[in-house]
């Protein structure tokens, strides 16, 4: 953040006992501060990256058959966590927003980012704490749609448990193919 403050600086210089003498001078004076707000920092494990961006494969070798997309074997889930690095004492609540390029048929599934004739129709990826429920609705902002970590993850475990699932957004129409999805995590705390 720059700041920017002018300042007029103006003063009477008396030189002998009679002759008053006037000068006016301009200074200008830049502050420039990078102002931060005690945040958390995070990071990702799971899949290869650096904690900051990573790459999860589904799958063996990032591969998995449409079958068992479809009938929704465990094959086609891989669990993740999101870790807390750091963050004030003072934290008391930590909510995290998923966003992507939601699918236009499942607002819990992240659309498929490939492209050309050989990417995967109708598949999606769903993002859901790895103990069950519901998966996330992609962009909502919503507490009953989005990870709001509980008191024992903030401030015993410091990390909540995923699972990203391949899913069909229309199973009648999914087709095999190249498959990749970019979700990203907003976190917002108190």
């Amino acid at each position: 953040m720059n700041i920017k403050h002018s300042w007029i600086m103006s003063g009477v210089l008396l030189i002998g006992s009679y002759t008053p003498v006037s000068f006016a001078q301009n200074v200008n004076v830049d502050f420039t501060a990078n102002i931060r707000e005690t945040t958390c920092d995070m990071r990702i494990t799971g899949g290869t990256g650096n904690g900051q961006n990573n790459t999860i494969q589904i799958g063996a070798g990032g591969k998995t058959s449409l079958d068992k997309i479809l009938s929704g074997d465990s094959s086609v889930s891989v669990p993740f966590s999101l870790d807390i690095v750091s963050c004030p004492s003072s934290l008391s609540a930590l909510k995290t927003t998923i966003s992507g390029t939601r699918s236009s048929y499942i607002s819990s599934a992240i659309a498929n980012g490939a492209s050309g004739a050989d990417k995967a129709d109708f598949i999606g990826v769903q993002i859901s704490r790895a103990s069950g429920g519901n998966a996330f609705i992609i962009n909502s902002t919503n507490d009953a749609e989005r990870l709001v970590w509980t008191n024992d993850e903030i401030s015993t475990q410091k990390k909540v448990d995923l699972l990203a699932k391949l899913v069909t957004t229309s199973a009648s129409d999914a087709t095999t193919g190249e498959f990749n999805a970019v979700a990203t995590f907003n976190f917002t705390y108190q």
